[in-house]
């Protein structure tokens, strides 16, 4: 095979070259070959999630990051570019999920549209769970038993908002996270 006819996909592996290099050596083979294979087995049938590492990958999070240059034939390269853009990783990130076991899924074409409405929506439940308690600290000034009929009703209302926004919190920030996230 020519020189001219090599195709050159550069990733970084987030800290798994060591791991990555350690399963070829006892594997007998070089690191691209095995990380050739990896991705050959999992572009040919994606419902193998080309895991050939055997470690946490929790551990690969604050591990520095190094350079690998891998060749691909030209479809395969065509399509771990068109995975990556699709899930909206890095190539490098692709492969190195695909690494952990754990390869990016497509986002839906409406994620960025539902994910802004959910933080409208807890924005919105915020707001009126603020004047839920404005509300609340009113009826306090009040004392006849009519009022304590509607401050229990309200109480409930304004704890289950505030168990709805704590709940969501996390979710929302991690929408943002995992766009960022190696």
């Amino acid at each position: 095979m020519g020189r001219g006819t090599r195709d050159r996909v550069t990733i970084e592996l987030r800290g798994m070259r060591e791991r990555l290099q350690t399963i070829a050596a006892v594997r007998s083979m070089t690191t691209a070959a095995l990380i050739r294979r990896a991705l050959v087995q999992f572009l040919d049938d994606p419902s193998d999630n080309g895991a050939t590492c055997r470690h946490d990958p929790a551990t690969t999070r604050h591990s520095p990051i190094v350079k690998v240059t891998i060749r691909l034939a030209a479809a395969h390269a065509v399509a771990l570019a068109s995975r990556a853009r699709a899930a909206d990783v890095s190539q490098g990130i692709y492969v190195a999920r695909l690494l952990d076991g754990t390869p990016p899924v497509p986002l839906p074409p409406d994620h960025a549209h539902a994910v802004a409405a959910l933080i409208g929506s807890t924005d919105q439940l915020a707001a009126m769970g603020a004047d839920l308690n404005a509300f609340m600290r009113l009826l306090s000034r009040g004392s006849s038993s009519e009022i304590e009929r509607y401050r229990a009703g309200i109480m409930s209302l304004a704890d289950d908002v505030r168990s709805h926004l704590a709940l969501a919190a996390p979710v929302v920030a991690e929408l943002g996270a995992a766009r960022k996230r190696p």
